[in-house]
């Protein structure tokens, strides 16, 4: 499986979390999944393979996504990594260090067509 497959979903919904690993998985994508921003942070700096895509939710105990996103956009190993938010809060206006905003509730197929932009086999760099 190559790298450019790999997912990062950071939400503390446990059967958002669940349910979108276990789909985007079944379509072939290599899956991490964190249930809050500190959680998410950790993992980006320990992996060998950084995420294509970073699915975030906003509101989560622990850190946020507004603090996953100021480390995030501060660290130049990881500012590159394209981040979409999604969340049912908010409005569609764009967040500061990411590529969009999805509202809750979303499609599946709306978020397979968004992995399918970033981590799709033939895609060219995204950032």
């Amino acid at each position: 499986m190559s790298s450019n497959r790999t997912i990062l979903i950071v939400e503390d919904d446990y059967d958002i979390r669940e349910t979108l690993q276990m789909i985007l998985s079944s379509e072939g994508y290599i899956v991490l999944t964190a249930s809050n921003g500190k959680e998410g942070i950790d993992l980006l700096q320990s992996t060998t393979i950084q995420p294509r895509l970073v699915l975030l939710d906003m509101m989560m105990p622990v850190m946020s996504g507004k603090e996953f996103l100021e480390i995030v956009m501060n660290d130049s190993k990881l500012s590159t990594t394209p981040i979409y938010v999604y969340s049912a809060n908010g409005d569609t206006l764009p967040i500061k260090g990411t590529k969009g905003f999805l509202k809750k509730p979303v499609s599946y197929e709306e978020i397979l067509k968004l992995v399918q932009t970033y981590c799709g086999d033939d895609i060219s760099e995204m950032n």
